[in-house]
């Protein structure tokens, strides 16, 4: 333990997460926890290792880290989220239930309902859907016949490693929660209105809720897609919306959060991530119980705030400060604009022939530019690797004053990183200066 320093664990960090936890540990001692499994055993044994080392609090930002969180925040005897509350999370289908209006959704059990039965739930041709417990883009299909429905259904209904792995995380995130209070409809797909990109703008949004069940705004970044529904980038704070807007994203996060927050959902952060819709309207695209970890620069770099640093200042009880970038936001505060670009890859190569990374390394090594590799130079792209929007390459930090600014680095970049230009990537129309 470093003397006059308080001990805090991070969870299972990233290797773009070095100049963070470089800052942090100014003020901190940073201990690096590297959990495997869920194991009573090994989750006592990292407990023990933390009251060894005075360790008051411990972090995880990523998916994979949210119930870590939790099982050893719980034995350090920090309050955390119901069991029951992430159990809504870690579902599509669960935490859309609590939605105050929602549009068209459906549960959907390959293994107890016939092709029929679910073809019938579908109100409008296209549609969405989900598998409600994979993240990371997975499972998700645009559906626009019965024919690709059966497809989808029937490699499900064969994939008996999928099926079981399922049901061992939700046996898990539900030990202990009494029977009577778990839901008896959490199905494993669900179908949902398709929304149209090209008019809804997608927004991700931070806040966390206090032990006593207050809900704190904390932050806003807006999510850029090409006509292709394709992400383009992250930008924080947003630009197709004012500060006139916060106050009724603030009311509609207060109704949804506070069903959450009765359901146990306290002393931790969380993400949402939501459409608002040509009349204004707000729809949820989904919750994550936890902070999402690629935003911390967005945050630093925009307003000065370390969601990290927060985030275990939250799980140890104590407040962070109210002066977030949510509220600065709100202010008109002074503030720089920050832009996640997202590259990805779509061709099923080597990743050095996708992208020139002569120019990577310049944007790294000259204009000091930070890049998260999501995939390494010689890494090869497989068809098992593919999504809808492709393979995630690179992430990288774009900052200026101005939207105009960032807007413009980002054509700059996506103009040169590529050794061939990609297919069907046409900017909104809003994305130009």
């Amino acid at each position: 333990m470093e003397k006059g320093k308080t001990a805090v664990g991070f969870l299972s960090p990233q290797s773009y997460m070095t100049l963070a936890m470089e800052k942090m540990r100014e003020n901190y001692d940073v201990h690096v926890l590297e959990p495997r499994t869920w194991d009573d055993a090994e989750m006592d044994d990292i407990a023990a290792y933390c009251r060894q080392n005075g360790i008051v609090s411990v972090g995880g930002f990523a998916q994979k880290d949210a119930f870590h969180h939790i099982l050893i925040n719980e034995r350090l005897g920090n309050p955390v989220p119901s069991r029951l509350a992430f159990f809504y999370c870690m579902n599509k289908y669960l935490m859309r239930t609590l939605e105050p209006d929602p549009f068209f959704f459906a549960p959907v059990d390959p293994l107890h309902e016939s092709d029929e039965q679910i073809a019938a739930k579908f109100d409008e041709w296209p549609a969405m859907l989900k598998n409600t417990s994979l993240s990371l883009g997975k499972g998700i299909y645009k559906i626009t016949n019965e024919k690709e429905l059966k497809e989808v259904l029937d490699t499900y209904r064969r994939d008996r490693g999928l099926q079981e792995l399922i049901a061992g995380q939700y046996g898990s995130y539900l030990k202990g929660v009494d029977p009577e209070k778990i839901p008896q409809t959490a199905p494993p797909f669900m179908v949902e209105h398709l929304v149209d990109m090209n008019v809804a703008v997608e927004y991700c949004y931070e806040g966390y809720v206090t032990q006593d069940g207050e809900v704190v705004h904390y932050a806003l970044t807006e999510e850029v897609y090409f006509s292709n529904h394709q992400a383009l980038g992250y930008v924080t704070p947003p630009i197709s919306i004012g500060r006139q807007t916060a106050k009724k994203i603030e009311e509609w996060v207060n109704v949804y959060m506070g069903r959450f927050a009765e359901l146990g959902y306290r002393n931790q952060f969380f993400n949402l991530e939501f459409w608002i819709m040509p009349d204004g309207a707000i729809r949820l695209t989904e919750i994550n119980p936890r902070a999402a970890h690629s935003y911390h620069y967005n945050y630093l770099y925009s307003f000065g705030n370390s969601l990290y640093e927060d985030n275990l200042l939250l799980a140890r009880g104590d407040e962070p400060s109210r002066h977030n970038p949510w509220n600065k936001w709100c202010k008109g505060e002074d503030h720089s604009y920050t832009l996640i670009v997202l590259i990805t890859g779509k061709d099923m190569d080597r990743v050095a022939d996708i992208l020139d990374y002569d120019y990577v390394e310049h944007l790294e090594r000259d204009e000091g530019i930070l890049i998260r590799h999501n995939r390494q130079r010689e890494d090869v792209l497989t068809e098992h690797d593919m999504t809808a929007a492709g393979v995630m390459l690179l992430q990288i930090w774009v900052v200026g004053k101005t939207r105009e600014d960032v807007i413009r680095k980002e054509h700059e970049i996506r103009a040169r990183i590529y050794k061939r230009p990609p297919r069907d990537s046409v900017y909104p129309a809003y994305w130009d200066v």
